[in-house]
């Protein structure tokens, strides 16, 4: 076994020794005594709120907690402070009585930037913010701010915030430029407002800066904060103790049966769901789905329904639900249900709720603008298209977004123009089958009266059989078909407009002036014709046609 993850196993011989404390996103793990388990979280949250109060964020999260393990060192060790991702969330150590270099809280600060700003910043801003504050040195209750980083990070941007950050006459209201960039403020107008001069009347100042190496530094107030009141310590849980061997090997993607061995070993020397949850997800690692489902099965069959953890192996039994109520900031569960629906109208529901939560992913806007666009939600997709390029992680990649949103929008109007010249067929359809209803009455008629049978004579006589039906008079100028419905507007002798309807084509006589059945053809009637009309008047709507006689 290597020594870092050796490192890690030989501490756990006395769990009693072993603390923890937490504030915020950070929960901090040591068995180098109280002082350095709360430096180090000091340290943490110090960093979190300058951070965040420099660039208009207050009280910053995480999606996932960072755990920092905080062990005595070891001689001739030296403490991999990197963070990686692990059974429950971000893991990383911590060498006590000191600091992690630069590294560690640049990596920590895009941390925060990704699961905090809902767009991403112009250019390459985030990452000189990073830089810019990666290189933040604790002096007793004061901050300072601007000590440069390694050469290679000493970019043209970063110089230029640099500069304006510790220069005396500028610092101040930097402070409101910084905001106003990652608010996502076009570059002229954040140092218009903030500085009162463009960007351009600066250039040449930094340009000598950078070029002469000398760089200031700004010492600012610490946070006021009393750790031994704000961070309580408490014993390291025994269960936690268990796993965290797995965890480290997990976080720091040691091979697949390394991490299994670890995990299984905590389930040996005493079973919990956390150690089950490890093992699945090892066992995954290891393309072992069938013994994966059942270590997570029997994670399950342990868990107290209160404990806050277990997220990760709920998601993969398939309980989305369960998985989102442990971690209400993850968006998975969401996109999981989502990819279980057969439907748009649900599949863009969970869609939806995925992006609010991971607004910067540019994959989730576009297959919630795909769902949007199959369940005929127009308006939505297209704003949902204008999001996925928005959260492009490049210009190759926005590039393709709005490619595809232009295709998007032709295939919005080739749908909207089918869905009209199908609703106008159907029209059209209805008219036909009434005029050959009419038609075929005609024809059956003339048939009789050729093979002899005898054909009334005089006036055709109407029937109904509905309530008593009354008598209108006028003009028909306008037969406006629906479906299979007609809306006939006419007009009474005074010349008064009148609207009456044909709700059922079937059960309308309509006649000639030679007593014949004919046609009633939709549109304007051109020119206009007298009518006789029969109808069943309706209480506070338009009459019902039983017969139209034209004149």
């Amino acid at each position: 076994m290597r020594i870092a993850a050796l490192l890690m196993f030989l501490p756990l011989a006395a769990p009693a020794a072993w603390i923890e404390t937490k504030s915020g996103p950070f929960v901090v793990l040591s068995d180098a005594g109280d002082n350095n388990a709360r430096a180090a979280l000091y340290h943490l949250e110090q960093f979190r709120f300058l951070f965040g109060e420099s660039l208009g964020r207050k009280d910053l999260r995480l999606v996932w907690p960072m755990t920092v393990v905080v062990s005595k060192p070891v001689k001739g060790v030296v403490v991999d402070t990197s963070i990686g991702f692990s059974r429950d969330g971000w893991l990383t150590a911590w060498p006590a009585e000191s600091a992690p270099p630069p590294a560690f809280f640049k990596k920590l600060a895009l941390m925060f930037i990704e699961d905090n700003w809902p767009s991403r910043m112009a250019d390459d801003l985030e990452n000189t913010f990073a830089t810019l504050f990666s290189t933040m040195q604790l002096q007793g209750g004061r901050v300072v701010l601007g000590a440069p980083p390694a050469p290679a990070d000493r970019t043209r941007s970063w110089a230029l915030l640099q500069y304006l950050l510790t220069n005396p006459e500028t610092s101040t209201r930097t402070r409101v430029l910084l905001s106003n960039l990652a608010a996502g403020a076009d570059e002229g107008t954040a140092f218009r407002n903030a500085l009162d001069k463009p960007k351009a009347a600066i250039d040449a100042e930094v340009d000598e800066y950078l070029a002469a190496g000398k760089f200031l530094t700004l010492t600012v107030p610490a946070r006021p904060l009393d750790p031994e009141r704000a961070f309580s310590i408490i014993p390291a849980m025994p269960s936690r103790l268990r796993v965290l061997p797995g965890d480290q090997l997990m976080a720091r993607k040691a091979p697949p049966a390394e991490i299994r061995a670890a995990y299984q070993s905590a389930v040996n020397e005493r079973p919990g769901p956390l150690g089950f949850e490890g093992l699945g997800l090892a066992l995954l690692l290891e393309k072992h789905p069938d013994d994966a489902r059942k270590a997570f099965e029997t994670m399950k069959s342990q868990m107290d329904d209160a404990m806050n953890v277990c997220a990760r192996g709920l998601l993969e039994l398939g309980e989305n639900d369960h998985a989102s109520r442990k971690n209400p900031l993850w968006a998975e569960p969401y996109i999981r249900s989502a990819a279980k629906e057969p439907g748009p109208v649900r599949k863009a529901y969970f869609l939806k709720k995925a992006a609010e939560l991971e607004p910067r992913n540019p994959d989730v806007w576009r297959d919630l603008a795909q769902a949007q666009f199959d369940a005929k939600q127009f308006a939505d997709a297209e704003k949902s298209w204008h999001a996925a390029a928005r959260a492009a992680r490049s210009e190759e990649e926005r590039a393709r977004m709005i490619a595809a949103r232009e295709a998007f929008e032709q295939a919005r109007y080739d749908a909207q123009a089918a869905e009209r010249a199908r609703l106008k067929k159907e029209e059209l359809d209805e008219v036909e089958r009434v005029r050959q209803q009419n038609l075929e009455s005609i024809r059956k008629a003339e048939a009789a009266a050729n093979q002899g049978k005898a054909v009334p004579k005089g006036k055709v006589e109407k029937w109904w059989e509905g309530p008593p039906a009354e008598t209108f008079q006028g003009t028909l100028d306008t037969v406006v078909c629906q479906g299979g419905r007609a809306r006939l507007s006419v007009r009474d002798a005074a010349n008064k407009p009148v609207v009456f309807l044909i709700t059922d084509p079937s059960k309308v006589v309509i006649f000639g002036a030679n007593q014949t059945q004919v046609q009633l053809s939709c549109g304007p009637q051109k020119p206009p014709r007298r009518v006789k009309i029969e109808y069943v008047a309706k209480s506070g709507a338009p009459g019902e046609v039983v017969t139209l006689e034209f004149q």
